[in-house]
């Protein structure tokens, strides 16, 4: 069987990791050069025409002043085609795990036709003049979140009790900050209003700490229901507004503010532009934070695979036997579940341990951390199936704590 331990340069020591620091800031001035302007039609059949930059730009769809990044819809001219001219952005990298901080000075919203969303997990999502705000995971089959199936393009949804959380009411009260940490165990996601944002976040902290946050707005909380790792990996960010489409065109019969204004919600959203000026975003900051190791912790880990080592052998004394192959990896492609470790060490207190690639496990192992590595609470290797390429597929448990480092609508 095969073992694979995670070492640093002096041997075996206790894991430790630090708050949360910097992997992206989409400051102001670099802000669109890291998101593409999308083209295609609208996954959820919406009448909407996502236009490129140059055409956003000819059009003065969007602006970078003040600190803060704008951009809008079409607001001008009669809709035809595709639909009314609009913008999705999506961030040209990807992520799996990590912490997500929005600091939004308006956002789309109290118009009827209009279906704005942030994420590729919605963070932020409603239609038409919805007053809470709706957040929402889509997977594909076998997740069970809040509840109900996260299957498909309705998803599984929450909606936080606080009324200035979306759209109209949002802006009115100056805006907000949305953030979202993402872990193997949960996806929680906070809002604090403008005057409610913890100085962590207010104060820019380039560390903030989720854990000093108080409850979140809403949880999702994976195990046995949802493989949180499986469900969700490699995300990109998304802003997008969208018009009528599955869910803002679905209920317009039901909206009764909005049919009585037109017999669909495609003949409003092209023949009334004027109705959607307020149909903006402004960002006022936008960061990505990954977890990372203390200053006395060093950057590179060294993972040691064990080859043919018996299972009865299979402790930190064998593996150092054993004929290791050693190699190099960055610390954010180490991924480390804990179940406890305390300064003293002592029973029970494991470590998983994979090394990923752009999110996908490799290699597996146990590790013991604490004083006492050469006894019964040493790693226990467990033999898994062959996945691609050879490399040994990740087990995760939810019971574990993901110590290491952000699915929209489909």
């Amino acid at each position: 069987m095969r073992l694979t331990s995670l070492l640093f340069a002096s041997g075996l020591i206790q894991l430790t990791f630090a708050a949360y620091s910097v992997k992206d800031d989409y400051s102001t001035n670099r802000f669109l050069d890291m998101f593409n302007f999308d083209t295609f039609d609208d996954p959820t059949h919406g009448y909407v025409n996502y236009v490129d930059r140059a055409t956003a730009d000819s059009q003065d769809l969007y602006n970078v002043s003040n600190g803060q990044v704008t951009w809008g819809v079409d607001h001008v001219n009669v809709a035809s085609g595709r639909g009314r001219n609009s913008i999705r952005l999506t961030s040209k990298a990807q992520y799996t795990h990590g912490l997500v901080i929005l600091d939004l000075a308006h956002m789309p919203g109290g118009a009827c036709g209009v279906w704005p969303a942030f994420g590729e997990i919605d963070i932020i999502e409603g239609v038409n003049h919805q007053a809470q705000n709706q957040i929402t995971m889509h997977t594909g089959p076998g997740c069970t979140l809040a509840g109900s199936s996260c299957e498909g393009g309705l998803g599984c949804s929450t909606k936080p009790e606080r009324s200035n959380s979306y759209g109209t009411a949002l802006n009115t009260a100056g805006g907000g900050v949305y953030a979202m940490e993402w872990t193997s165990a949960a996806i929680n996601i906070w809002f604090f209003p403008r005057t409610g944002i913890p100085g962590d976040i207010s104060s820019a902290n380039p560390n903030p700490n989720p854990a000093a946050w108080g409850p979140a707005t809403a949880s999702f909380l994976g195990g046995d229901n949802c493989n949180i790792d499986r469900h969700f990996q490699s995300n990109n960010i998304v802003f997008d507004t969208s018009f009528c489409g599955d869910w803002a065109g679905g209920v317009w019969a039901q909206e009764s503010t909005c049919a009585a204004q037109a017999a669909t919600c495609q003949d409003y959203v092209r023949l009334h532009p004027e109705a959607f000026v307020e149909a903006y975003w402004t960002i006022s900051s936008l960061k990505v934070y990954r977890d990372t190791p203390d200053d006395n912790s060093p950057a590179v880990a060294v993972v040691v695979e064990k080859d043919n080592v018996p299972a009865e052998e299979s402790s930190v004394a064998a593996m150092k036997a054993a004929a290791p192959v050693v190699r190099s990896v960055p610390m954010d492609r180490a991924m480390v579940h804990r179940e406890r470790v305390s300064a003293d060490g002592g029973n029970g207190n494991m470590a998983n341990i994979t090394e990923v690639d752009d999110g996908k496990p490799l290699h597996w192992g146990t590790l013991a951390v604490g004083a006492d590595t050469d006894t019964d609470a040493d790693a226990k290797g467990v033999p898994l199936p062959e996945g691609p390429r050879g490399k040994k597929i990740s087990r995760h448990s939810h019971r574990h704590r993901h110590v290491h480092h952000p699915q929209h609508r489909s």
